[in-house]
């Protein structure tokens, strides 16, 4: 118990690897990957995380890189989806970089030599709290990114309009990746519900990358206590 209270590089990989396990059945739930894919790719990371656990610093980008590329994939289906497995999936994959970038397992894999560490809790391996200004400013730049899509037009049938009793039954839609925006007869009709996806799937998308970018800005993690 008392390894499991203080977890090392060995706990945090298997729960990883639990995380794994339920985030690639989930997203076969949410149609992104086929069933087919599952074994395959668990075994990968599997494999991934054995080399981990034996000082493989490769592995663990590599890791760290499939975790990052699923979490931006959840993210940019936020909007599509809009359900529970979605959510589930974007925290999946966020706690998998965590536990990937935690000092236990950066200290496993360190060079010229390894050294063994054991955080003090499970909460301890939490990432550091973002500053205030970050929420704001991510919130800003995810509407901006929202009202900048407004460049992606295409043309979409008006539903309800019979083409024998009009000549316009198709409207000018603008917005990604759902159409918020439509011009029907000159009058501009707002989806408040495509609106609302698309602003908080492209918040939540600026906001990872600048907290990101306050990360990669931060001092290296002191291994020696």
């Amino acid at each position: 118990m008392t390894r499991w209270r203080r977890p090392g590089a060995d706990e945090i990989l298997l729960v990883y690897l639990l995380l794994d396990a339920i985030g690639l059945s989930w997203s076969s739930l949410s149609h992104s990957t086929g069933p087919q894919s599952l074994l395959p790719s668990f075994l990968t990371d599997l494999f991934l995380a054995w080399r981990v656990s034996r000082g493989g610093r490769v592995s663990r980008m590599i890791l760290i890189l499939i975790s990052g590329m699923s979490y931006a994939a959840a993210v940019l289906a936020v909007a599509r989806l809009w359900d529970l497995t979605t959510t589930a999936l974007v925290i999946i994959w966020a706690a998998q970089v965590a536990l990937l970038v935690s000092p236990p397992v950066y200290g496993r894999t360190r060079r010229p030599g390894p050294i063994h560490v054991r955080a003090q809790s499970w909460s301890r391996l939490l990432p550091p709290r973002p500053p205030t200004w970050l929420l704001p400013w991510g919130l800003l730049a995810g509407v901006l990114v929202t009202l900048a899509c407004l460049g992606n037009m295409d043309w979409v049938a008006i539903s309800g309009c019979r083409p024998a009793a009009s000549d316009a039954c198709t409207a000018l839609a603008e917005g990604y990746p759902l159409r918020w925006l439509t011009a029907i007869q000159g009058t501009p009709v707002i989806s408040k519900e495509a609106l609302l996806r698309d602003s908080v799937q492209w918040a939540l998308g600026c906001t990872s990358l600048l907290y990101l970018a306050w990360l990669w800005l931060m001092p290296p993690a002191d291994l020696s206590d």
